[in-house]
């Protein structure tokens, strides 16, 4: 293509209403001779983005966007300078030439067979309308009845009815000029195997499918017979001006309240567009049977900052809800989800509970990747580890979506303490590629494994976790010295803590205290060892106490013998005699220590009143 003559770009920009076409992309209100809004180019809660329709430019005074509508269009659409040009003098009706003839054929081929599809599904539009506010169209209007949608609304999406017969279509736009083969390649018509056309929607309530610029691109239709007759919905094939990923169904009929809002509801079908737009919810579109695009969500940005999905109850929705992440993560949108019993869907729920009642669901709508994690996580929650790991492949999936960091390392705390994991072991799991996991994943099973105590300190914590008022002597004769695990040591002050706050155990807010890893393992095995034990009175809890404590004083002693003797060893008796005899003397009290324990085995001492 060879360059745009600027006298052409002059009349692009002459023909061009800079206010229209910015208000394809963002909600703008009156300021004195100006348009103000909330800039698209960057995040912001006051409006700092004007549009000058005098002087055919914006300009956004927070992060220094500006130009006139072509520069506009490049930087929102992501288009080259000659691409945009072409794109509004297309629009306006300008001709632009061409480098060489054949560039120029083929670039009058496409602008005419745009202008006819257009004007065929403007042609079939209309004749769909006539027919439903005709004669023929008394059954399909009572069925919008029983659905709760009146005139008024199905005027607004322009709704039609598409008669029962193989031909009316066909008849009624060939009488305008345009032949099958056409329709066929417009998707109203399909060819059968004796050479002949028939129409495509037949005894269907029929849904325009119209672009933000208000041009028809396609349509949707619902069956009105219940004989089996075919499938209940079908929808246009895409064709070289219409892909169903690029469009939003209800878009130019909620756009405007969608920037009004700064929020936009995504359902699942046509009709819960039309039955909840019908009951004041203006902010509703859907994306016509497909998952979520980018595309999409791209178009959602346009108009809102906020999205809420509220897909059908059952499984499948349940399903498309999670496909919708990714391209709304992309997008930087604010994504929500209201989820709606098994049989229920927001057209019959609005039906039956009200649109207040929708709106409320809406306000308390949960962030989606919560809600993705907590499907993940929810039935697992206390499990052993290795279920727990099992969650954690559903759960990378997830954050692998999350693109910002502050966001991800919230969520990835929040997976670490409801899995009852490590974070950092977690996270170093979800950072590696999927391949790479393995280490990681032993990794998480070995510290999820809990941490291992001898015996008789296991046997400690069980029990002064049911009796926790013997703490204070446990410390006031200061045998958390005699533990060889810090880590015990330290967790048995949480718990005395805990006890003096509440009055008492309350395992739930106990666990909470805990962090996550092999010492929560431990203790919540322990817990569930005291729970099993209740049929044991204060009197054999206090004897099993007794012969545990007298076990961790044994086991001191011999770790003091083991040390002092290695010290022992490692003094000169000729340079060092003093420490020799200092040494000598502990390890001889140490080993005194121990007999007195095994002659005292027969009558413990008391380590608690």
């Amino acid at each position: 293509m060879g360059l745009i003559p600027q006298s052409v770009i002059e009349d692009v920009l002459a023909r061009t209403d800079i206010l229209q076409t910015v208000q394809q992309y963002v909600s703008l209100k009156r300021a004195g001779n100006n348009y103000k809004g909330l800039c698209p180019f960057h995040d912001e809660n006051s409006p700092s983005f004007f549009v000058h329709p005098g002087m055919g430019i914006y300009k956004c005074f927070g992060c220094s966007e500006g130009g006139n509508v072509i520069q506009f269009l490049m930087s929102i659409e992501g288009w080259n300078f000659p691409e945009t040009v072409r794109t509004l003098a297309e629009r306006a009706g300008i001709e632009i030439p061409e480098e060489s003839p054949q560039q120029a054929e083929a670039a009058r081929k496409r602008r005419e067979g745009k202008k006819i599809y257009l004007s065929i599904m403007e042609a079939a539009r209309d004749f769909y309308q006539e027919q439903l506010w005709g004669a023929r169209g008394e059954v399909a209007r009572r069925y919008l009845a029983e659905r709760g949608i009146d005139e008024e609304t199905a005027r607004t999406f322009g709704l039609g009815y598409a008669p029962d017969g193989w031909e009316n279509t066909i008849e009624a736009l060939g009488k305008k000029g345009f032949k099958p083969a056409w329709l066929e390649r417009a998707g109203l018509a399909i060819a059968n195997d004796r050479g002949g056309h028939y129409d495509r929607f037949r005894h269907r309530v029929v849904f325009p499918v119209v672009d933000v610029w208000g041009n028809t691109l396609a349509f949707g239709g619902r069956a009105l017979a219940s004989d089996g007759g075919g499938a209940k919905y079908i929808n246009s094939p895409e064709t070289p001006f219409y892909t169903k990923g690029e469009q939003l169904y209800g878009l130019d009929v909620a756009k405007a309240a969608m920037g009004k809002e700064e929020q936009a509801l995504v359902v699942e079908g046509n009709f819960d567009v039309i039955a909840l737009h019908g009951a004041g919810i203006g902010v509703t579109v859907a994306p016509m049977g497909t998952a979520l695009t980018e595309v999409q969500a791209r178009l959602l940005r346009r108009f809102a900052r906020r999205v809420i999905i509220a897909f059908d109850g059952d499984s499948a929705g349940e399903e498309a809800t999670l496909r919708c992440m990714g391209a709304l993560e992309s997008a930087g949108l604010e994504a929500l989800v209201v989820r709606f019993d098994e049989a229920d869907d927001p057209d019959t729920f609005v039906r039956r509970e009200g649109a207040d009642a929708l709106r409320a669901r809406m306000e308390a709508a949960q962030p989606l990747v919560a809600w993705a994690l907590d499907r993940a996580i929810k039935p697992v929650e206390g499990a052993t580890i290795e279920a727990r790991l099992g969650a954690l492949e559903a759960v990378g999936a997830i954050l692998t979506q999350v693109k910002e960091p502050a966001a991800w390392e919230h969520y990835a705390r929040e997976v670490a303490r409801r899995l009852a994991i490590e974070p950092a072991l977690l996270k170093d799991y979800l950072k590696r590629p999927p391949e790479r996991r393995d280490q990681a994943r032993q990794a998480v099973l070995k510290a999820g494994q809990g941490t291992r105590l001898p015996s008789a300190e296991y046997g400690v914590l069980a029990v002064l976790l049911d009796q926790p008022k013997w703490l204070s002597d446990f410390f006031r004769e200061e045998l958390d010295k005699l533990l060889s695990s810090q880590e015990l040591a330290d967790f048995l002050r949480v718990v005395q803590n805990h006890y003096q706050a509440h009055d008492g155990i309350n395992r739930p807010l106990l666990l909470e205290a805990t962090p996550p890893g092999g010492m929560r393992e431990t203790v919540i095995a322990a817990l569930a060892e005291v729970e099993s034990q209740r049929l044991y009175g204060p009197e054999e809890a206090l004897r099993w106490y007794r012969d545990c404590v007298r076990t961790l004083k044994k086991a001191w002693a011999v770790r003091m013998d083991e040390h002092l003797q290695r010290e022992l060893n490692n003094v000169d008796f000729r340079s060092e005699r003093e420490r020799f005899v200092q040494i000598n003397e502990q390890l001889e009290q140490v080993r005194q220590f121990r007999k007195a324990l095994d002659l005292d085995a027969s009558s413990p001492s008391s380590a608690s009143g």
